[in-house]
């Protein structure tokens, strides 16, 4: 099993209305201690989860399911009683078993077959039955840039700027510009955390505006390209939006988010 130091991080990023989560606190260790202290919601003392709520795992197998014998409860008929599970290798490195499940188990948007065994490379996210989603981090993994960026089951493919759907088919993806796949990396690289209007000038553009017309310039410049890149998001999934317009925060004069509404 991995040291302490190399431990799979999981973050809870969705997860679908009427649907409840419980994790056994003995199986996981919460990134912020507060995340502990949640409502029990099994006889097996399973702790309510919540999205945004992140962890590591401390045992070798990892369970996911309905069944309240799983480590990470999921309270839906979509989900099977043995869905799927993390498994800690022997080189350090982890991997996700599908166990069969009905509706399916994908990862970073790229559906498992039924009982396939993938290594979880860095980051990504894990989705089950388009129900929940979880981002999963490897600190221990060598540090290389990723292929693919998931979040919320939108994939951003950094090799060739396409951006797809969990469970899309293939030609259903797009093909961003560069300066619309500049901003949606940022964003996604930034999540859960907004990005200042300053810093996506200087990502997309290589320079941030230091008087008022540049900054009202900047400003237009991103207006348009969030309008243009909602709607390619739009054709993929019409029914949310991705990009979250931000007013204000702590000394930050706005900016945008990546989130699902």
């Amino acid at each position: 099993m991995s040291t302490e130091t190399d431990r799979l991080e999981l973050c809870v990023t969705y997860v679908a209305r009427g649907v409840s989560l419980g994790v056994k606190p003995a199986s996981v260790q919460f990134l912020d201690r507060s995340a502990g202290t949640g409502e029990i919601v099994s006889v097996e003392g399973h702790i309510s989860l919540e999205p945004g709520v992140c962890f590591s795992i401390n045992k070798p197998e990892f369970g996911i399911g309905r069944s309240i014998t799983n480590d990470l409860f999921v309270d839906s008929p979509k989900i099977s009683r043995s869905h799927a599970k993390i498994v800690a290798c022997p080189d350090g490195s982890y991997e996700i078993h599908e166990l069969g499940s009905a509706n399916g188990t994908s990862l970073s948007g790229q559906k498992l077959e039924k009982f396939q065994e993938c290594k979880l490379r860095n980051s990504g996210e894990i989705q089950l039955a388009g129900l929940f989603h979880l981002k999963f981090t490897d600190s221990g993994a060598t540090d290389v840039t990723p292929e693919t960026t998931t979040i919320y089951g939108i994939t951003l493919s950094h090799a060739d700027r396409r951006v797809w759907l969990q469970g899309a088919e293939a030609g259903e993806e797009l093909r961003l510009s560069n300066s619309e796949y500049q901003f949606l990396k940022l964003l996604m690289e930034a999540y859960p955390d907004p990005v200042s209007h300053r810093d996506l000038a200087y990502t997309i553009w290589g320079w941030e505006p230091d008087n008022a017309d540049d900054d009202k310039r900047v400003r237009d410049a991103l207006f348009n390209i969030v309008k243009r890149l909602r709607e390619r998001l739009q054709v993929i999934d019409p029914d949310h939006e991705y990009v979250e317009t931000v007013r204000k925060w702590g000394e930050r004069e706005g900016g945008y988010k990546f989130t699902k509404q």
